[in-house]
């Protein structure tokens, strides 16, 4: 009876870590989704602020073309005021376009100092977030001295193998808050 014992556990324990190793990578594999929508949403909010940033540019630098060729119609207007012709409607007009072309620069430039291209800041927290629960998982949390981790997982330290990813990834959340 005690070989029939010992022959039973192994076979018994090889199934259990092959479904919690099943069972983590499945919750990775989850999690990993998660925070690749998280950066796939914060990129997009950044393509939308670098869009409206190049559509103020693009703005500006159209009026600031047409106010240099009214700047030259200016030019020939007033070398038509000495010989005789309206130089205050194009010079009105030369004022407005040049007005227009400084407010869409201003908001262009204010769009774009918004713009921080290599910062994901929800998609940074959710990660450090998920080192520190794994961290906790693993007996490496700040509480716990090096020196003093244990070296293995004692009786009653495995999670429960019928647990769930999500029942999971609670379970090491709060271990990490």
């Amino acid at each position: 009876m005690g070989d029939e014992e010992t022959k039973g556990a192994p076979e018994i324990s090889e199934p259990r870590w092959r479904d919690r190793i099943g069972t983590v990578a499945a919750a990775a594999g989850r999690l990993f989704e998660t925070r690749k929508a998280i950066f796939q949403e914060e990129l997009a909010e950044k393509g939308g602020l670098l869009g409206g940033a190049l559509l103020a540019i693009f703005v500006a630098l159209l009026f600031a073309t047409i106010a240099g060729l009214l700047l030259a119609a200016l030019v020939a207007a007033l070398l038509t005021r000495l010989l005789g012709g309206p130089v205050l409607g194009i010079l009105a007009t030369l004022v407005l376009y040049l007005g227009v072309a400084a407010a869409a620069g201003w908001v262009g430039w204010r769009k774009l100092s918004r713009l921080r291209p290599l910062e994901f800041p929800a998609t940074g927290r959710e990660l450090a977030r998920d080192l520190e629960a794994v961290a906790e998982a693993a007996g490496m949390g700040e509480d716990e001295p090096r020196g003093e981790r244990s070296s293995g997982p004692g009786p009653g330290d495995h999670p429960r193998a019928e647990e769930t990813p999500e029942e999971m990834e609670a379970r090491l959340r709060e271990g990490a808050g």
